[in-house]
């Protein structure tokens, strides 16, 4: 190997662009990412990627924002699943990211509750109350989506930023009216019976999940892209070929019972598709970003989104 490229192989990022012979991708089995849990079990990357002398290292990550920074530090080549408010927020904070693929859609994942005896009816009683959220996610952007349905702005309520879990609980402790929340949480407080919907997103919001990958990976070495995506698709085939034992995987990697899995699973939609539709959604959810002052610009959709190769691939 000549001196000249061992030193540009030296000043790139960490990952697989650098001649590391491994691609690191995220892990997240929750909320319900089924098609991450099948081709991790199934090792379909692995297989994938054996064919270009590639091993896989999957991490886990707690938050959308986490994702990026690793990618940034060089330590992330793929994120498999990230939210589309993420994603825009990190796009727009001068990430070099690009969305190459849809993951999932589940606006019925998504929903604005209150304690089961609560006397608040409908989203229009929520004048002047407190909802507790993750400001600038996409439950933020149900908030204010539903509250426009019903004829009210984000000045009409106290929304407190909150991590769901702990809005959960201070819901449940009364120490704010509603709540937004997601699934598996949602269907679980709904089964015991703690809970009632007010408004879900069917209707308001695609509950938009995609997959992203770091720009320099993408436009240097696309065919590790397109070996992940033949990986992805081989697990949506698995799932649709073998739904028992999809549940089983399932429910034994989220320690959630199978009939929660079920009734959670229903609510989800995995397709890479990125059609027009979703491009608007995306569109509407940067504008409402930069309405709340999450970003303070608008962003350049046409480089955020490049589904080329997923085009390219037919799938």
């Amino acid at each position: 190997m000549g001196l000249w490229i061992m030193a540009f192989m030296l000043m790139m990022p960490n990952g697989v662009v650098l001649g590391r012979e491994q691609l690191v991708v995220t892990y997240n089995p929750m909320p319900l990412n089924v098609p991450s849990i099948v081709m991790k079990d199934q090792g379909f990357l692995e297989e994938a990627l054996a064919e270009l002398g590639l091993e896989v290292e999957y991490k886990q990550f707690l938050a959308g924002y986490l994702m990026t920074e690793a990618m940034a530090a060089g330590e992330l080549d793929i994120a498999a699943v990230m939210g589309g408010t993420s994603t825009i927020t990190s796009y727009a904070g001068g990430r070099e990211l690009q969305v190459f693929a849809a993951y999932s859609q589940a606006p019925a994942g998504f929903a604005l509750v209150t304690k089961v005896n609560s006397p608040l009816e409908q989203v229009e009683d929520l004048r002047g109350k407190s909802v507790g959220l993750p400001i600038g996610t996409e439950t933020h952007l149900l908030l204010g989506k539903a509250l426009q349905e019903a004829g009210l702005g984000l000045e009409d309520v106290q929304a407190v930023n909150m991590l769901v879990p702990d809005a959960i609980t201070a819901l449940m402790g009364g120490q704010i009216d509603a709540a937004c929340v997601v699934e598996p949480v949602l269907s679980k407080l709904e089964t015991q019976g703690k809970i009632r919907v007010l408004r879900d997103g069917i209707g308001l919001m695609p509950g938009l999940t995609v997959s992203t990958v770091r720009r320099d990976l993408r436009e240097q070495r696309p065919e590790v892209l397109a070996a992940y995506l033949h990986a992805y698709a081989r697990s949506l085939e698995f799932m649709e070929k073998e739904p028992d034992k999809t549940l089983d995987l399932v429910a034994k990697e989220t320690k959630l019972a199978p009939e929660l899995v079920e009734k959670v699973m229903a609510k989800y939609t995995f397709s890479p598709e990125i059609g027009p539709e979703l491009l608007v959604a995306l569109e509407e959810t940067a504008l409402f970003l930069q309405e709340i002052g999450v970003i303070k610009e608008s962003i350049d959709l046409e480089g955020l989104v490049d589904t080329t190769i997923l085009d390219e691939l037919g799938l």
